[in-house]
């Protein structure tokens, strides 16, 4: 099995597929991951013309806890 067929069970799909796990931090309570937007948009957007507006600024998002950590999702 696959990190992110991993990330799946998780996470919700939409943030695994269009995201990339960047870095993470690990401590005895609290797990940081860090993602960010993919580049490349969807497949079902390719016949549209798309412009890029830049990315926004990073959100944090608590999530349920696992195995008893606290965590935290920062995405950009």
């Amino acid at each position: 099995m696959t990190p992110i067929e991993l990330l799946k069970f998780m996470l919700p799909d939409f943030l695994v597929e269009h995201f990339e796990v960047v870095s993470s931090t690990n401590s005895e309570e609290i797990l940081h991951l860090y993602f960010e937007e993919n580049s490349k948009p969807p497949e079902e957007f390719n016949n549209l013309q798309l412009v890029s507006k830049g990315f926004q600024d990073e959100i944090t998002i608590q999530d349920f806890p696992l195995r008893g950590k606290l965590v935290y999702l920062h995405i950009k």
